[in-house]
């Protein structure tokens, strides 16, 4: 291509429309402004735009010199006017005088800015997502368990998504941001908690791997922030545990059944719902948790006492007696069932006369009632697959990892025996038989 140079002169717009009519596609013409040393209009066949030449101060260590003369782009006659462009190419003159190099600083801009974008939430979730499962916990010594890694990552995503910020760099995100995705729990304060810790948490790892400077949810005023919700301390008797059994008799077999295993199994509801076949043993009434299925990451075993054996036994007839696969297996997913509000707004009709309930009260109904029957709450604590730590102090707490598994088997029978005679008395009661 021909370059054909003209000027220097003073550039209007009046110049600029005639430099467009002679467009070419052979040739590059460039026109020099007489206003400003430097600056010139370059036209080619398809587009024209400003840009100022200059040479970097200073001598070539190796050459002994001057720099060869660069140049920058400022923009188009469409974003900048000719006396526009002629004050950008003064900041530029001048910054080139004071030793700098407008363009190395304008690619250095670019590429800062580029990794800023690419830098977004949803990346920095996924790289934080892999990276989390080998960090070592805050508290405790080890590494997260996949199922604590999961429920960090899926609730951090929530966070995210609640407020569209799946593409917003993760520099960008404000104490504004983090007001949004408190807001957007609702009334929901232990929703609000998770969520602001794992995003804190988040933003610390960011920090740590030099993505960012600054914890945006450090910014929220300590007023503001999700403060640590009240442990509940709602427990059933036993004559309302027995109206649970009952109530779960009008649902669906399947969920039935699986209502009346957290009534009878002190386990959390989720680790009920992915009870697997193969973690049964059913001659010897036993249940081997894999520590991927439990909230501490422990493996853990529970006895089977027969209102919960009754229970999988016919499970395990009704299903061909299967040697894998979830004993409770969603009906049209197969996999495990996950629609608890659903289940609990069921059985609320049932039980008019009881409110402010959680499935996970039941757990604790088991051990306040083993309590008050004079056992041990260090086996209560050991059936529920409490941490022994958290209730054996100081030596004590390190050195005595015992399980006592005859006195858990004892327990979980009592327990079962308890609720068995409530139900019958429920029954008596109501004039009804067993459902």
């Amino acid at each position: 291509m021909r370059v054909v140079r003209e000027g220097p002169i003073k550039i209007t717009k009046a110049i600029i429309d005639g430099a467009w009519r002679r467009r070419s596609s052979e040739q590059r013409l460039v026109l020099g402004d007489a206003v400003c040393r430097g600056l010139a209009l370059v036209v080619n066949a398809t587009s024209m735009s400003w840009v100022f030449a200059y040479k970097p101060r200073g001598l070539d260590p190796v050459t002994g010199k001057r720099f060869s003369s660069r140049s920058i782009t400022i923009g188009n006659p469409q974003s900048h006017s000719p006396d526009d462009a002629r004050t950008m190419a003064g900041l530029h003159k001048g910054s080139a005088k004071s030793g700098k190099d407008p363009a190395d600083e304008r690619r250095s801009q670019i590429a800062i800015s580029a990794k800023v974008r690419g830098q977004t939430m949803e990346r920095l979730v996924d790289a934080y997502a892999i990276a989390l499962s080998k960090r070592p916990k805050m508290r405790g010594s080890g590494t997260l368990s996949p199922r604590q890694s999961a429920a960090e990552i899926a609730h951090l995503r929530k966070a995210v998504a609640s407020i569209g910020g799946e593409s917003k760099p993760a520099s960008e995100v404000t104490a504004d941001d983090i007001r949004a995705v408190l807001k957007a729990c609702g009334d929901k304060a232990a929703t609000a908690r998770h969520r602001y810790g794992t995003m804190s948490r988040f933003f610390d790892w960011a920090i740590d791997e030099r993505f960012m400077s600054v914890n945006p949810c450090l910014l929220l005023a300590k007023g503001r922030r999700p403060r640590a919700v009240s442990a509940r301390k709602r427990f059933f008797t036993l004559a309302e545990t027995a109206s649970f059994w009952k109530a779960a008799g009008k649902l669906p077999p399947l969920t039935r059944d699986l209502v009346r295993i957290f009534i009878v199994i002190p386990c959390r509801r989720g680790e009920a719902a992915r009870m697997d076949w193969s973690q049964l043993n059913l001659n010897e009434a036993i249940w081997s948790q894999p520590d991927r299925l439990t909230k501490n990451g422990d493996p853990h075993r529970i006895f089977l006492p027969h209102l919960a054996k009754k229970i999988l036994e016919a499970r395990h007839d009704a299903a061909g007696r299967p040697v894998r696969g979830l004993v409770f297996p969603a009906p049209r997913s197969g996999k495990p069932i996950d629609t608890f509000s659903d289940i609990k707004e069921a059985l609320a009709e049932q039980l008019p006369a009881l409110s402010d309930w959680r499935f996970h009260d039941l757990r604790r109904t088991f051990a306040t009632t083993l309590g008050e029957a004079g056992i041990s709450e260090t086996v209560a604590d050991a059936t529920l697959n409490h941490r022994q730590s958290a209730t054996r102090g100081g030596v004590l707490g390190v050195y005595q990892q015992a399980q006592r598994w005859p006195e858990q088997v004892e327990a979980m029978k009592y327990w079962a025996n308890a609720l068995a005679s409530a139900i019958v008395t429920t029954d008596q009661q109501n004039g009804t038989p067993e459902s």
